[in-house]
This record gives structure tokens, sequence and C-alpha cells, in this order.
């Protein structure tokens, strides 16, 4: 059996590991129209590849912008009742509800199209709610330290948006939530997930080395 892609164990003799420990340095998230077109595969997000190849969508204006410090990503999940059986020690987990919970700084045309709809011909939004039902295409980016980078693409909802209260002199934020669709353009999963590890070698010399 060909062995997976590892790179050379940092363990010390007590079997701990600080380079794997997650430290966050910055990241940021991009939300683009949802269509084929804007799936990312699992290829161009693979863990041995340094720089991922992105639709041209995602290289617009389409960033959701600067994020608070204190309010950064957050993942949670909930779930219906899970399954259990007359025989102890069994049971079937609920089906999940995964999200991803951050405060944006920015208050940007992209952001507003996201969370009012689209304005009119004078730039007014007619605002029934600060939701709206639309899908987008998402990928995220969260920078480690030591020079990993977790990557995630999928499809979100933007289920939940609670504007912070009005201070003098401090950043207004929105605290959204994004909830991850299971969807057929990510093959019904919820999102695609990796971690960029540089110390990995890359996937060509991996193939070798298997074919041995």
């Amino acid at each position: 059996m060909a062995d997976t892609a590892a790179a050379t164990s940092t363990r010390d003799t007590a079997g701990n590991d600080l380079s794997a420990v997650e430290i966050p340095l910055g990241g940021a998230i991009i939300l683009v129209e949802y269509k084929e077109a804007n799936k990312i595969t699992a290829e161009a997000m693979a863990e041995t590849v340094k720089d991922v190849t992105l639709p041209e969508d995602y290289k617009a204006d389409n960033y959701l912008g600067l994020i608070k410090q204190d309010a950064a990503f957050q993942d949670s999940r909930d779930a219906d009742d899970a399954t259990e059986f007359f025989q102890a020690g069994y049971s079937i987990p609920g089906s999940p509800t995964l999200s991803t919970a951050f405060t944006v700084a920015e208050n940007n045309r992209h952001l507003r199209r996201i969370t009012l709809g689209e304005p009119d011909e004078n730039g007014v939004y007619m605002v029934d709610d600060i939701i709206q039902p639309d899908k987008w295409c998402a990928y995220q980016e969260e920078a480690l330290k030591g020079g990993r980078v977790r990557r995630r693409a999928g499809v979100v909802q933007i289920t939940g948006n609670e504007p912070e209260q009005s201070e003098r002199g401090t950043v207004k934020g929105m605290a959204l939530t994004a909830t991850w669709v299971a969807d057929p353009l990510y093959d019904g999963h919820r999102y695609f997930e990796s971690i960029y590890d540089p110390t990995l070698p890359p996937k060509s010399t991996l193939a070798k080395t298997a074919g041995k």
C-alpha cells in the first residue's frame, strides 16, 4: 500500500509537536456568484499546491474585506437528534448544520448586495430584510504560523446578520453567519477543506515514490 503524503516528523520525545499548533496570522473569505464555473476543484486546492488557481470571478472585487481582529472565523456545528438503537452503544449522528461566523469591518458595495439585495438605479436599497436567500460560491483561507494555510471551498448562504451597536470612534461591524450548504456543485458535501503544508513534497514526487 502506497504511503500518503507525510512530512518528516517533528515530534519531541514526549510525542508533542509545536509546529502542529494552529496559530492564526490572518485570513480572508470571498463570495462569488453561484455557478458551475466558480467551483474550486479538490486538485486545485491540494495540500501540496502552494498557490491555488482560482476562477476569474474570485479575482474580481468580491472580497468581504477587513474582518475585526477579535471576531474572526468561528466554526460551529448544530445537528438533529442522533438516531439511537435498542442495543446500547450504537447511534447514528443527526444531520448537521455547519456554519462559520465572523464580523466584517467594512460595509462595501459587495457586502450590501449580499445582505440587502440589489439597489435601484439611484443606488437605493428597498430593504425588507438584512439577509437574502441567495447561495454563493465561497473560498476561505486562513494563514497559520509556520507557513501552513487552511483552505475551504464550498457553497454558503448568509443566514445571520447582527449589526453591531454604533459607538463613537470605534469600528462598527456586522456579525455574519455563513452556513455551508450540502450542494451538488461540491458533490453533495458541505465544503472541501485542505491545509497547505510547505514541508510536504510536491505531488509529482509523491506519485513517483509510490510507484517504486
